[in-house]
Order: structure tokens, then C-alpha cells, then sequence
């Protein structure tokens, strides 16, 4: 987050704290039936999922809670994306009409409510995800809380699920402490996962420590960040905000647009299963 929107959002997260326009809601995860699951996890029929194709697009973009206009880019970007990963998602019902008129099915986990809808990430697919476990971290600062959504997907020509990590990283925290408790947490459950792994979103990576923090943690995963032929994303202190990481698959291209409805440029990439030796 640039530095004029991180002080924008320190006078936000004081203004909904004081306001009262803010409320942590005790679902942690909704879906496209509109249901609120108060457990950690959800683990829809099997007979409902549909794999994804052995090549697939990922999409991945903080959509700013939908402040701009959105539609008009998310239609050009999405049209052949298999995968959408949100962040800063405003579960209205504008969006929700808008993935169920692509036919995606989706998750969300709500960091927490702001007039009357939820906001956190959300992940959707053409088919139901096989799992779907949602995590809430708290900005040790303003104390307005991030989210992060795990997902398993069934892929074809490939015997386990990919492993889909959706995440919004927290912006502030003291010697970057707290941004390291939160990669951690997608170590635990990342960590023995022996299928292909995604992890990707606003990484909020807008300084050094971060910045090495992030390349450690990706490295003891050993988990590759993406190449962009094509790089708009939002920087700041020279550092990309965005990303995707990735194992267990190959990436074929990866890009960046720019984009005026949102403070984030999104990212597209193209992968497909590792051919076998």
C-alpha cells in the first residue's frame, strides 16, 4: 500500500472503529448458496465439483471493494479466467449477480463487515471447490482485521487437489513480527501438502524487511515467485504490493494490467500441470 493509503487507512480503521460502521461478523465463511458457516471449514459434495483444465488462468486483483468501476474491467479481465481470487471483495449483491451470471462458484471470507456487506477475499471457480478453510489476522495496530481463504480444487490430469491460497497480508506491524506470524500460518497448512500449491493476492510488501521476509518464507517453502512479461503492478519503495506463488506446476505467462477502478493493477497468469518425467 502506498504511503498516502497507508495513512488513509490508519484514519479509516480510527474512523470505523469509533463510528461503529465496522463489526467482525462470526461467520468465517460464506458461499454462492448465500450460507454463513461459523467452523473453519467447509467441505462441499464431491459430486458437485468440476476439475479444473490441465491448462488454466488465474486472475488475482484487490478489487478495492468494488469503489470504482469494476464490471467493465473484471469482464475483459476474467472472460477465460478458471480461477478469480479477490481481495478487498465487498460481497454486494451486484457482485454476487455478476458470478453467478459467469456460472463461478465461490467463497469468501469476511475480514468483516462495512455497510451492511462483508469485505475480505473470495475465490471462484466454474466448479465447487473439494475444501475451503477460512483465517482471520488482526492489524496489530488498527486492529481492523485482514483474511485469508484456503481452497482445494480438483485438477485434471493430476492426482491431488491444487491447494489455493487467497490472501490480504496485514499492513503494519511492529519489526514485521505479525507479517511473519501470518505467512506461518500458511506454512502450516502449505507446509506437507504434497499436490500443486498456489499462494497469491496483496502481499503488502512495501519495504525490505518484508521483502526478505517474503523471499525466506517462499524459499523454505520452496515455492517460485512469478516472472511478469508485462509489469503494472503497484509499487511502492520500488516493491510490488501483488503477487503469485507457486509449485508442483508450470507457469506458461504471467502479466499485469493497469487499472482505473482500483488501487491495484491485477495480475493474470497462465499454468499447467507438470508434464510427467
Amino acid at each position: 500500500m502506498p504511503c498516502r493509503n497507508r495513512h488513509k487507512a490508519l484514519f479509516l480503521g480510527a474512523a470505523l472503529l469509533l463510528g461503529g460502521c465496522m463489526e467482525v461478523p462470526e461467520p468465517l465463511l460464506l458461499n454462492d448458496r448465500l450460507e454463513s458457516v461459523s467452523e473453519p471449514c467447509q467441505y462441499p459434495s464431491p459430486a458437485e465439483s468440476r476439475p479444473l483444465p490441465a491448462r488454466f488462468t488465474l486472475l488475482s486483483w484487490n478489487i478495492y471493494k468494488q469503489q470504482g468501476d469494476w464490471r467493465s474491467e473484471l469482464d475483459d479481465w476474467a472472460e477465460d479466467a478458471e480461477l478469480l481470487l479477490l481481495q478487498e471483495a465487498s460481497g454486494t449483491e451486484e457482485l454476487h449477480h455478476w458470478l453467478q451470471e459467469r456460472g463461478y462458484r465461490w467463497f469468501q471470507v469476511p475480514a468483516f463487515n462495512w455497510r451492511g456487506a462483508p469485505q475480505g477475499v473470495l475465490t471462484a471457480a466454474p466448479g465447487e471447490a473439494l475444501q475451503a478453510c477460512g483465517q482471520r489476522v488482526v492489524e496489530p495496530v488498527t486492529r481492523i482485521p485482514k483474511s485469508q481463504l484456503f481452497s482445494h480444487h480438483p485438477l485434471a490430469a493430476e492426482p491431488e487437489p491444487l491447494l489455493v491460497v487467497n490472501l490480504h497480508a496485514i499492513n503494519f506491524s511492529l519489526r514485521g513480527r505479525s507479517y511473519q506470524e501470518q505467512l506461518d500460518l500458511i506454512s502450516d497448512v502449505i507446509g506437507g501438502y504434497r499436490g500443486p500449491v498456489i499462494v497469491a493476492g496483496d502481499f503488502n510488501r512495501w519495504n525490505t524487511r518484508r521483502d526478505r521476509l517474503l523471499r525466506h518464507w517462499a524459499e523454505r517453502e520452496q515455492l517460485q515467485e512469478m516472472t511478469l512479461a508485462e509489469d503494472n503492478r503497484t509499487r511502492f519503495a520500488g516493491y510490488p504490493l501483488d503477487s503469485v506463488f507457486y509449485r508442483g506446476l508450470q507457469l506458461e505467462q504471467a502479466r499485469s494490467m493497469t487499472s482505473t477502478a482500483s488501487d491495484h493493477g491485477p495480475i493474470k497468469a497462465v499454468f499447467r500441470v507438470l508434464e510427467e518425467s
